[in-house]
């Protein structure tokens, strides 16, 4: 059922047409807005907040909003300007991977992920990262080894999206890495082998896991990792 315009408005919805080019507002005005308990005007300040010069504390004070966001429309609007900084949001979202939204995975679902295409993450930083692409690579990469398993987990995600989407070389020895060194994490060794479907070098590797795996959800993600690789070489 279509929602109407005030049930929009109370999830935070402020139409894109809606000029904010007429509004002078000091940068302590919009983050009083952010605070805001009119969802709407939470929308209006995360806006207004693109293309500041005091970058560093827009950004700190976009993950604190977001952290205890909870209409739609406004994570939507804030998420998006912090993929606008792109580079200059990347160590802080590294910093509270896993700690935005309770939708993350917790332990390796029974039911398959039927589509062909990647899924975008569940962890709200995770998928910010995801969308900034290639320029969160670097740093994902290397902080992957020394991010608590919380952090670790969702940092995978990220790196499988983008890559999947935007081939990284060298990207897939150092996810192997992380799986050998994970060997008794299912749900890391499951992210892993579900972010090196991006990988046609990774076939091999998973064809020799899948003949030792004893876990059937771990084998199921292997033939579908492999599937989507040998559609990849085909076309």
């Amino acid at each position: 059922m279509k929602s109407n315009k005030e049930q929009l408005e109370k999830r935070g919805f402020l139409s894109k047409e809606f000029n904010t080019g007429s509004y002078d507002l000091s940068l302590n005005e919009k983050f009083r807005l952010l605070q805001s308990k009119i969802p709407t005007e939470r929308t209006f300040a995360a806006r207004l907040l693109k293309n500041e010069n005091e970058v560093k504390n827009v950004i700190e004070h976009l993950i604190k909003a977001l952290i205890i966001e909870k209409k739609l429309y406004v994570k939507i609007e804030i998420s998006n300007t912090l993929i606008s900084y792109g580079k200059l949001s990347v160590k802080p979202l590294i910093k509270v991977l896993g700690e935005i939204g309770n939708n993350q995975h917790k332990v390796v679902p029974e039911k398959e992920f039927k589509k062909k295409n990647y899924p975008l993450p569940r962890d709200i930083s995770s998928r910010i990262l995801a969308h900034i692409g290639k320029n969160a690579l670097p740093e994902l990469l290397n902080n992957l080894e020394r991010l608590d398993i919380k952090q670790q987990l969702e940092a995978i995600d990220a790196v499988g999206f983008i890559c999947f989407y935007d081939y990284c070389p060298n990207t897939y020895e150092l996810l192997k890495k992380c799986y050998l060194q994970n060997s008794e994490n299912e749900l890391i060794k499951w992210k892993i082998i579900r972010a090196l479907s991006g990988f046609a070098e990774s076939e091999n590797f998973l064809e020799i896991e899948k003949i030792n795996h004893q876990n059937k959800r771990l084998k199921e993600e292997i033939k579908r990792s492999v599937s989507l690789i040998k559609k990849r070489i085909e076309n």
